[in-house]
């Protein structure tokens, strides 16, 4: 029996998609693919990834809301978390702490039934898909926040393939373990 897969997103950009799209090639499993606002009940699914786009320290509304309504369903499944940043190792500025795991624990915890695996993967800032807003808080966050004096946003990519690869093995070797 091939194992079916959910893979549910939240993307503003495309990255998160991405990324779903690399851990299914590697699990090899049935898998549909859908961004959260499409998603169907998780409850024909043998296996429930969801992939978190994190920007400007949250995520996008329509996974939370997927989340919240289908949290009973969800508690019961074997699930997957994993959050798509640029800087998966996060920082710790002006007493705050700004990225890494911090983004993704809230929504680890949501559950009574933990996540077979959760986890971090690298993302990317192109500044020509940013909208304007975005663009904005960025500028604010480089130049205020982390002291830097940039004019503009360089293109910055930390999107891996290997990476992702690894992290659906983690996936793979835990669903042996169950």
């Amino acid at each position: 029996m091939i194992m079916k897969v959910l893979f549910v997103y939240g993307t503003k950009y495309g990255s998160t998609k991405i990324i779903a799209e690399w851990i299914a090639e590697r699990l090899g499993f049935d898998s549909l693919i859908v961004e959260a606002k499409d998603a169907p009940n998780p409850e024909e699914f043998d296996l429930v990834i969801i992939g978190l786009g994190i920007y400007n320290g949250s995520f996008l509304p329509e996974v939370i809301d997927y989340i919240n309504r289908y949290i009973k369903v969800l508690d019961e499944k074997r699930k997957v978390i994993f959050g798509v940043c640029l800087d998966t190792t996060g920082v710790y500025v002006k007493g705050k702490i700004h990225g890494g795991w911090e983004y993704i624990i809230p929504i680890i915890k949501k559950f009574k039934n933990p996540p077979i695996h959760a986890g971090l993967l690298h993302g990317e800032i192109n500044p020509a898909k940013l909208t304007p807003e975005d663009y904005e808080k960025l500028m604010y966050f480089y130049n205020k926040i982390l002291k830097r004096n940039y004019s503009t946003i360089p293109y910055i990519t930390k999107m891996n393939k290997e990476e992702v690869w690894a992290f659906a093995e983690k996936i793979l070797s835990k669903l042996d373990d169950i």
